[in-house]
């Protein structure tokens, strides 16, 4: 399997010298690589990443194919990247890049507004302060699962 996953990050490699910036953007090559890595790391164990290594080294190959026609097979992309990431996030637990700060900062404005309306008596402290702590705890753990490898 680490053949197969050589084998695909070289490809994405080569698509992403062939191919303009914003194509690359728009196929978000570097998550793709970061997708790669994480079903080689798993395909031991798990029979479903396997086949996903194999269903993505068929779409490169067909993305390697129609290289002048990305825009037509861009929903196509997004829709296997997408499976893949639910499958890691559902199955070995694993989380997007910056998810506890978005919602640990969300968590923290609510909190915010409803402790400026309460203690401080004032919305306009209430909402800074919220934000601040949760931007803290969001990064704190984002950070610590980034540490632990559980990071797409």
């Amino acid at each position: 399997m680490e053949k197969q996953a050589d084998e695909l990050l070289t490809t994405i490699k080569k698509l992403k010298s062939a191919i303009s910036k914003e194509n690359c953007k728009k196929l978000n090559l570097n998550k793709c690589e970061r997708v790669v890595q994480k079903l080689a790391s798993f395909s031991e164990n798990c029979e479903d990443c396997q086949l996903y290594l194999l269903d993505l080294k068929n779409h490169f190959n067909q993305l390697e194919g129609n290289i002048d026609r990305i825009d037509t097979v861009l929903t196509q992309h997004k829709k296997v990247i997408n499976d893949i990431v639910s499958h890691l996030q559902k199955k070995h637990k694993l989380v997007p890049e910056g998810m506890y700060l978005t919602l640990y900062m969300s968590i923290g404005m609510s909190l915010g507004i409803v402790f400026g309306l309460t203690i401080f008596e004032n919305i306009g402290l209430g909402i800074p302060i919220g934000l601040s702590i949760g931007i803290a705890i969001g990064a704190g753990l984002d950070a610590d699962a980034k540490k632990k490898g559980n990071t797409i």
